[in-house]
């Protein structure tokens, strides 16, 4: 999936282990992150509390002791609970842990491409102890530590594929004419451009052809550009010297007020709200 004006923007500083964790306590209610996605693999380990979250359109609440699983371009977003939220998020680029070796051509190149996946959440309790001493790991501060974790990211990603592999997963490789849609509509996505001009252009019945995106993205068609073109006005209001309306119109939303109703609804802000908070 390549949701390019969704990803995320600011890039993730790996150490020498190529791991990255990033300890993290949310208030109650309030964002833990918007909707975004990355290149990398993500797992959240909730040690306490609740996050309700939206993990390519499926919507379900994770509490303590449990592992959310966020795939390469899954997009997902995270609201804390009534009691706030405390997790470990550990992060890894899985390109970077590739090797000459049969073995990951076999396993970690299709990871990497959407071929396979995984479920989106377990309590297994190996993947728990095998995140707890990554995370026990990275408070270390040598060499020795890193060369295990290493090791020990390859061991996490062994247990996922034992315990976790999706029976659907993400089912881009099964048809090379999606990810050219994908590509078109990456470019495409502030064009006049409907289910119905999709799905002639391709050559599908519309019916089957949204039920396929849908399997293939975890989203609707139209939900799908709705995103790409609320992150370009996302990236607009960030210049600044553009009016609110000049951003809809942009971003091909006809009407004002239903974009900034659909921004609102995506951000948690209105238009006006992030563009005076982001030149704060």
């Amino acid at each position: 999936m390549r949701l390019d004006h969704q990803k995320e923007l600011t890039p993730v500083l790996y150490g020498d282990s190529a791991v990255k964790i990033i300890p993290t306590v949310i208030k109650p209610e309030k964002y833990c992150f918007t909707m975004h996605w990355h290149d990398r693999i993500e797992l959240l380990l909730i040690n306490s509390g609740s996050i309700t979250i939206n993990c390519g359109g499926t919507v379900r609440e994770f509490g303590s002791g449990e592992v959310a699983i966020f795939p390469p371009c899954m997009p997902h977003s995270g609201i804390a609970g009534s009691l706030g939220a405390n997790y470990d998020a550990v992060m890894f680029d899985i390109s970077k842990f590739f090797n000459t070796t049969g073995i990951s051509e076999r396993f970690l190149s299709p990871l990497h491409s959407q071929r396979i996946s995984f479920v989106n959440s377990t309590k297994d309790g190996d993947i728990i102890a095998s995140l707890s001493e990554i995370i026990r790991l990275s408070e270390k501060e040598d060499a020795i530590a890193d060369i295990m974790t290493v090791g020990e990211i390859y061991r996490l990603i062994g247990l996922l594929f034992k315990n976790c592999l999706s029976e659907e997963g993400v089912a881009i490789a099964e048809s090379g004419r999606f990810k050219e849609i994908l590509d078109f509509i990456n470019e495409s996505f502030c064009e006049d451009i409907s289910t119905s001009s999709l799905s002639r252009r391709f050559g599908y019945d519309e019916t089957y052809f949204c039920r396929r995106f849908k399997k293939v993205t975890g989203l609707t068609p139209m939900v799908y550009i709705r995103i790409l073109r609320l992150e370009k006005a996302k990236k607009l209001i960030k210049k600044g010297g553009v009016s609110i309306s000049d951003v809809a119109a942009a971003c091909a939303f006809s009407d004002a007020g239903y974009f900034t109703r659909c921004f609102k609804k995506h951000f948690g802000v209105t238009p006006q709200e992030y563009g005076a908070k982001y030149k704060r």
